[in-house]
């Protein structure tokens, strides 16, 4: 199949939402695109669901060792063909005319690459604390959940920084913005499915602080930080275990999975401040 436009989807563990995902892509107001599907080791299997799915656009691939998610998205990289290269994930939503909007941008000559819009669930939905909030309603998050890159570009920056186990996305954007600009569009439009966080989500994401490490070390990257301090508030939550009942005043408390979660916020806030210490010490870098 020859065409300049390529979708790629790096999964892993999402055989309930990828039904959704591949049926939105596949009602596209533009019609001539393939969708790549690279599966790293799961304990399901998405190509079950995709067996229903009989378009011809659709080229599924799995790993046969775990890659991890910066080296899945280079893989789907090399077996994409579109010179235009959309990314979403497994568990969202396209809108209709996703593909179309984000080409009106791309085929500026100027424009290396397009940013949307990524709402959870819905405009209207209200979060409660166990949900896995994923938004970014005005941009400058460059979630891979909804961007677009000309291949050139990303090709030009060496790829994703396979280093990254998160904020891989982030990384190629801002290496990105070095060479060209960035555009955000706010009618190409992803919903994420809905998710309920589990303790055992939130002690493995502690881990992800490294790659905030990264970032600063790379591009002084200074989100999320008061000076030098990363998560102000979980290191103060770290510090005196008393503030994470906090959240009981600031965030929707509706179910048991809420409420189960919230002591595991604390241990959280540990393990990310020990991650992000460990990580300083092996990139010398100064961060509390």
């Amino acid at each position: 199949m020859q065409t300049n436009v390529s979708v790629i989807i790096c999964t892993k563990d999402a055989e309930k939402y990828i039904d959704k995902c591949t049926s939105s892509l596949l009602d596209q107001t533009f019609k001539d695109f393939e969708i790549v599907i690279i599966e790293d080791i799961s304990s399901g299997n998405i190509d079950t669901v995709l067996k229903k799915f009989t378009d011809r656009r659709i080229r599924y691939f799995k790993n046969e060792k775990n890659l991890g998610i910066a080296k899945s998205r280079n893989k789907g990289l090399g077996l994409s063909k579109g010179g235009y290269i959309f990314f979403t994930d497994a568990d969202c939503i396209v809108s209709k005319d996703w593909i179309e909007q984000g080409l009106k941008f791309l085929k500026d000559p100027n424009c290396a690459g397009v940013e949307g819009r990524i709402y959870y669930v819905s405009k209207e939905y209200k979060p409660t604390f166990s949900d896995h909030l994923c938004e970014n309603k005005h941009g400058s998050h460059f979630m891979t959940g909804n961007m677009a890159y000309k291949r050139s570009v990303i090709e030009s920056v060496g790829g994703f920084d396979e280093r990254y186990d998160y904020h891989e996305d982030r990384d190629l954007a801002l290496r990105i913005l070095k060479r060209g600009k960035i555009n955000f569009s706010p009618d190409m439009i992803v919903y994420v499915q809905q998710q309920t966080l589990t303790p055992k989500d939130v002690i493995h994401s502690a881990g992800h602080i490294k790659n905030r490490v990264y970032l600063f070390k790379r591009f002084g990257e200074r989100k999320l930080m008061f000076w030098r301090i990363v998560n102000p508030w979980n290191l103060a939550k770290a510090l005196f275990p008393p503030l994470t009942f906090v959240s009981l005043f600031f965030n929707r408390f509706k179910t048991s999975d809420d409420y189960k979660l919230l002591p595991f916020r604390y241990v959280y806030a540990i393990l990310e401040r020990l991650q992000l210490w460990k990580t300083c010490a092996i990139e010398r870098v100064f961060l509390i």
